[in-house]
């Protein structure tokens, strides 16, 4: 064998050896670390960790459950403590499904298949709690409306029997409450169905519907709470705790025996180690005597090497100084070299890459197919560029633009690959930048309004296919521009930071909270099972708000009004949803700000109408479609004409003549009121003009609406139409004013009339009695005249409530000294009636209807006023007479229920109908007028008619009581003509009294 050869060899069996040893080495430490691991398996701080956490489970779930109890028993006013309980003990049911990770297979599997089963339970009885809050939250309601319209109604209440059946429904209802057994339910309902019969007025029957919600409310929902606390005290949460300690302890005992057995193998190997050791001590001391013969074969390899590196030394420091990384690899991609440059981008050091495939680099972004084609471009042209994303060393993903060139032989075979590539990274960061400019508000890091509207239109394709609701909330901050003045612009901005923050932590996976600019914020909230669970968003969102804020040592609080769209109720586009929900909060500012008002698509709707109809109405006035009626106003005891109100109507193209109710409430907050209110005033003094060219002289009256009277130019447009017509004198002018208007700024409407007043203008206080009046309003508005409302006045001769209200608004206008007018005497019984109350004056369809303006003067040339008023006309009478008057309309009242009740078949309401002692004539006529008119003739007579309408009344009760309701109908017209006999008789007894007073009279009537 020749020396060359030889040295081969030896070479060859050294590099196996060390080969060998190396393996050895690496084998033994491997085995060494993997028992001291193993060994070490245990870690005491995560079984402490894992044992605290059951631990604390166990303890915040007894805490939910006493949560619950102290807020069935309402020893806790909110949910507060209870949510957070159930936060923890979600977050930590959630925690200890994983299993530590020194636990054996088998303790591990069966300890996760456990903490799974508790986690599930945790999350059903979470859902029972969110039931148990609801239906608890609508009982806590219903009980306290319940309780606070009970008050009400009994404290208001005057008919003894209503309360008593009220009463006893309402005891039920909290014996109930107190007590759920089944034997009080019986009592409940009947008392329910009871007051359910009651006939009682519409504001009676509103507050006891009103009741009888709340109550079925209560009825309904002590049960279902009951059984929701039944079902979460009876969760099988403790026994699965329980179960999964008792799991985990025989799990760590195992693991715990794995470890001490890893301990002894580990000492055992140490052992023989050592011994290894003082063997290899003897090898190296022979070794060293080779030691100085290899020395010095390496020195001369040495020389031989520097001499090479000088002549690399120029291409070596091109390759070093480029700003591109840099790296050679052979045919199969192993790196050979790498230069600085590369270190500087990737951070892994050369002699880490070293014979490593470049994959090492690989992000993971991109898939098979890009490699792939990426090879096929390298392999068939012999190199590839573009765009890739790497990881460098510390595991961050950057870009990167690569270029790739194959290295042939003469041959043509790729025998290296040379990669070139720069990092982009700053480039690609002012292009996040940029799209963050695009799509973030700069000063909150939130999206902006072409982000939202995109998420927005995202939202509504995955509601679509979920078949859920999603909410769009536009919140407006409540006094945000003060803050500004007061403590800056950097204050507004870091009150702005800190919300939006909040909202930030308030928000659900998959909402999107943005801000839209100054304090406008909106959100987008998603999945939504029940249009009712964006109560709850909008709540926490306020209570977020409600928070104090402190900036410059100074706390500010501040409110919200938030507007709210639910899609797809509102089915709109992204951009009319925010539209919406900004319509909507413009609405909660209105109602008073600090809250949230929900949009409403059929109150839109109508709204929209409400603008065309308002825009038709503009066109009707452009297009003189509007006409005037007059109906007079007459002077009973005089029988004369004083005047005519001018009645405003719509001649429809289409739809005819439209009264003024159908039209003008949709334009009584409108500005047309005034304008329409001009063209009245115009018109009227037009038509005065003409009336008095024709020799007719009159006064008329206009209605003038509460948005017009407070128009800042109303007295100056007065003044105008006046100078228009100076043959027209002003007191033949009058303005009625509606009570509701002059009542919404006394002071306004005080100093107007008072101008009007002085131009000679006459006002008058319209549809008195309607209103909120008191005798200080009535005494400090400088009318002449009061109008009694048509509602009171028509319904007088049946109702005795508006004729002792109608008696009482008279009394009022004495004690003032203000002349009055009757509106809605409908029949000549009203004008009499009116007569005898001391009311002089009237107007309504008993004396004519309204006519148009040709009509007038005919009318007025062949009006004849009832024989009657002309009969009483001299008659007074005096307060002491109201009894008898209030006793005949009492009288009417009940034979008008009596009748309608047998004609319709319908339970008689009053009782004992046959005893006349008992109905309000019978009181009145054996006492009070007994007393007062029991000499009178006429009185005398009236006791055996009265007589024979009780005993046909009772006859014809008895008769329905038999079910013989065609013979009670028979008795109709008998009972009705003793009735009306009654009424001839109280008639002839009023003149009488009229014509003879009572010696005991007090002073007469003096309208």
């Amino acid at each position: 064998m020749t020396v060359p050869t030889k040295t081969l060899h030896i070479k060859a069996v050294s590099q196996a050896w060390l080969a060998t040893v190396g393996a050895i080495v690496f084998a033994t430490l491997v085995v060494l670390t993997w028992l001291y691991v193993e060994a070490e398996a245990v870690s005491p701080q995560a079984h402490i960790n894992y044992t605290q956490q059951l631990r604390n489970l166990r303890e915040i779930n007894a805490r939910v459950d006493a949560e619950i109890l102290a807020v069935k028993m309402e020893l806790s006013r909110n949910y507060d403590a209870l949510t957070a309980y159930m936060t923890i003990v979600k977050k930590t049911s959630a925690k200890i499904t994983k299993a530590p990770d020194f636990l054996l297979e088998p303790d591990s599997k069966e300890l996760i298949f456990n903490s799974q089963a508790l986690n599930k339970s945790v999350q059903e009885k979470a859902i029972q709690i969110d039931i148990f809050k609801r239906y608890n939250a609508i009982l806590l309601n219903s009980l306290s409306y319940f309780q606070k319209t009970a008050d009400d109604f009994l404290h208001h209440q005057i008919d003894k029997e209503i309360t008593h059946h009220v009463d006893s429904y309402i005891r039920h209802t909290l014996f109930y409450i107190r007590n759920q057994h089944t034997e009080n339910i019986p009592p409940y309902q009947q008392s329910k169905r009871i007051i359910k019969s009651l006939k009682l007025s519409p504001d009676q029957q509103s507050i006891i519907d009103n009741l009888l919600v709340h109550g079925d409310l209560i009825f309904n929902y002590i049960p279902e709470v009951n059984r929701q606390m039944r079902s979460i005290f009876h969760s099988p949460v403790s026994n699965l705790q329980n179960e999964l300690n008792n799991i985990y302890q025989i799990g760590h005992k195992n693991a715990q025996k794995r470890a001490q057995s890893y301990r002894i193998f580990l000492y055992l190997i140490a052992v023989l180690l050592t011994a290894y050791l003082a063997f290899t001590f003897f090898r190296l001391y022979f070794t060293r005597k080779s030691l100085a013969k290899a020395h010095r074969e390496v020195t001369r390899r040495y020389l031989a090497q520097k001499k090479a590196e000088q002549s690399l030394r120029l291409h070596d420091t091109a390759f070093n100084s480029a700003h591109e990384g840099i790296t050679l690899t052979d045919k199969k991609g192993n790196i050979l070299e790498v230069n600085p440059a590369f270190t500087r981008i990737t951070g892994f050091e050369r002699e880490e890459v070293l014979g490593r495939n470049p994959r090492v680099l690989k992000s993971g972004r991109h898939d098979n197919e890009f490699y792939q084609s990426m090879w096929k471009s390298i392999n068939e042209t012999g190199n590839w560029r573009g765009e890739i994303w790497n990881r460098n060393k510390y595991g961050e993903i950057y870009p990167e633009i690569l270029s790739i060139n194959t290295v042939q032989n003469k041959q043509r075979e790729i025998t290296n690959y040379v990669a070139v590539f720069s990092d982009i990274s700053q480039i690609k960061e002012q292009e996040k930048l940029l799209q963050k400019m695009a799509y973030y508000d700069a000063l909150t890091d939130l999206p902006n309004r072409v982000l939202f509207t995109d998420r927005i239109q995202q939202a509504i394709s995955q509601t679509r296919r979920s078949k859920t609701f999603m909410a769009v909330c536009f919140l407006d901050l409540d006094g945000f521009k003060p803050i500004n003045d007061n403590f800056g612009h950097e204050a507004g901005d870091k009150l702005l930071i800190e919300l939006a923050n909040r909202f930030k932590e308030e928000l659900r996976g998959g909402d999107t909270v943005a801000r839209l600019g100054g304090d406008e914020f909106v959100f987008l909230n998603v999945g939504l099972e029940k249009i009712e669970e964006f109560n709850f968003i909008v709540q926490r969102l306020m209570n977020s708000i409600s928070k104090n804020i402190i900036i410059k040592n100074e706390t500010i609080n501040i409110s919200a009004s938030i507007g709210v769209t639910i899609y797809p109720k509102d089915n709109s586009d992204a951009d009319t949803l925010l539209r919406h929900a900004d319509q909507a909060m413009y609405l909660a500012k209105q109602k008073g700000k600090d809250c949230f008002h929900l949009f409403d698509p059929d109150l839109d709707n109508l709204a929209r109408s409400k603008h065309r109809q308002v825009f038709r109405i503009e066109e009707a006035l452009l297009n003189n479609e509007m006409c005037l009626y007059y109906q007079p106003k007459v002077n009973l005891r005089q029988c004369t004409i004083v005047g005519f109100e001018a009645l405003i109507r719509w001649i429809h193209p289409q739809q005819g003549l439209i009264p003024p109710l159908e039209f003008l409430p949709l334009i009584e907050d409108d500005e047309l009121i005034v304008h329409l209110g001009k063209w009245v005033m115009k018109a009227a003094m037009k038509q005065l003009e003409s009336w008095y060219s024709q020799g007719f002289e009159t006064s008329l009256s206009i209605n003038v609406a509460s948005r017009q009277l407070q128009d800042p130019n109303f007295v100056r447009d007065l003044k105008q139409v006046l100078s228009e017509h100076p043959d027209i004198a002003p007191k033949n002018l009058e303005l009625e004013v509606l009570e509701t208007a002059a009542l919404e700024d006394i002071v306004s409407v005080s100093r107007i009339i008072m101008e009007c007043s002085e131009l000679g203008v006459k006002t008058s206080l319209d549809d008195f009695g309607t209103g909120y009046s008191s005798l200080t309003y009535l005494k400090r508005l400088p009318t002449s005249t009061l109008k009694i409302d048509q509602s009171f006045v028509r319904d007088m001769m049946q109702d005795p409530e508006n004729l002792a209200i109608v008696q009482g608004i008279l009394g009022l206008t004495k004690a003032f000294k203000k002349q009055v007018i009757a509106e809605g005497m409908e029949t000549p019984d009203h004008g009499r009636m009116l007569i005898q109350l001391g009311c002089s004056y009237a107007q309504g369809y008993g004396i004519a209807k309204p006519m148009p303006a040709e009509d007038v003067v005919s009318w007025k040339d062949s009006w004849k006023p009832d024989p009657i008023y002309s009969s009483i006309r001299e008659l007074t009478w005096v307060d002491a007479d109201y009894p008898m008057f209030a006793a005949e309309v009492e009288h009417n009242r009940w034979i008008s229920l009596l009748v309608n009740s047998i004609k319709n078949d319908q339970p008689i309401i009053h009782t004992n109908p046959g005893d006349y002692h008992r109905c309000c004539l019978g009181q009145w006529y054996y006492d009070e007028g007994l007393q007062r008119y029991g000499k009178y003739t006429e009185f005398q007579k009236l006791e055996s008619t009265h007589k024979q309408v009780h005993l046909v009344a009772e006859e014809i009760d008895q008769y329905y009581r038999d079910g013989k309701i065609n013979q009670a109908k028979e008795l109709i017209p008998e009972l009705l003509k003793h009735q009306k006999q009654i009424l001839a008789r109280l008639n002839a007894l009023n003149l009488s009294v009229a014509r003879k007073p009572s010696p005991i009279d007090v002073k007469p009537h003096k309208h």
